[in-house]
This record gives C-alpha cells, structure tokens and sequence, in this order.
C-alpha cells in the first residue's frame, strides 16, 4: 500500500516527510545557512558522516536540534493527517522546534542551557530577517 503525502500526494517515505518535501528541504537548508555545517540530506548521512564531520562540541547540540526538526516535521504531519489542519510554514516548522529544542535542552547538564538557547535565537533571527527581506509578514506566520 501506498500511502501518499498529506501536502503534494507524492509516495509518503520517510526520505520525502523529513528531507525531500519542500518545507523539509528549506527548514534543512536554514540549518546549513544559521549553523555553517553541512547539509544532511537522508537519516543514512545524518547518522553517519554528517554527524561524524561535526566537532565533538557540538555534536550533542545539533544532534538534539536535529532531532527536534524531525519530530515538529512529524507532530505537524499527523496534525494534517489526524486533525485536518492546515500545511504550517516553513517558518512555523523553525518555531515549533525551537521550542522543543528549549523544553529537551532542560534535561542536559545546566551549562549547556545558554548555548542551545543561543543556537535558538540565532536561528529565529535569521529566519525572520530572510522572511523580512522578501516583504512576508512573519508574524502572521508565527501566530497559529
């Protein structure tokens, strides 16, 4: 059985929910942008050499911003499947998992708390300031 995507009726994969699907592919794109690390493109690279490259500084934070992005791309999948809502932005996908990345980053070691609120921010900062730029109102996108 074949089941389609909720957003473009293409084949529901796993690779399409989280990576090649439009809102995936540009919220992993602002990732590349806000962070300067490489762009994961399937769960294979992400696991593997695209974690690995990182520093082992880091590795923790991005692992947890990562795997925030996946579940906000997923609650927001079963929202529109389940509960008929509407497709969210890509900007409501960043926003949806600052907040998780915020609310998991409680459960590391305190003082790790400020740099995985500072990763939030900057992110939120550069995706409001690209939005700005092409004339989009991003708060009416933030609001739902």
């Amino acid at each position: 059985v074949c089941i389609k995507c909720c957003v473009c009726s293409s084949a529901e994969t796993i690779q399409h929910l989280f990576f090649d699907r439009y809102f995936a592919h540009f919220v992993w794109n602002t990732v590349h942008i806000t962070y300067e690390i490489q762009l994961t493109t399937s769960f294979a690279n992400m696991f593997g050499s695209w974690l690995y490259g990182l520093s082992l500084k880091l590795r923790n934070q991005i692992l947890l911003g990562a795997v925030a992005l996946c579940w906000s791309i997923w609650l927001i999948r079963n929202d529109m499947v389940f509960n008929k809502a509407k497709p969210n932005t890509s900007m409501q996908v960043i926003f949806r998992t600052t907040y998780w990345i915020r609310q998991w980053s409680m459960l590391h070691r305190e003082e790790k708390g400020p740099l995985f609120m500072e990763g939030c921010r900057t992110w939120e900062i550069l995706i409001m300031a690209v939005f700005a730029k092409f004339g989009w109102n991003f708060m009416s996108c933030i609001e739902t």
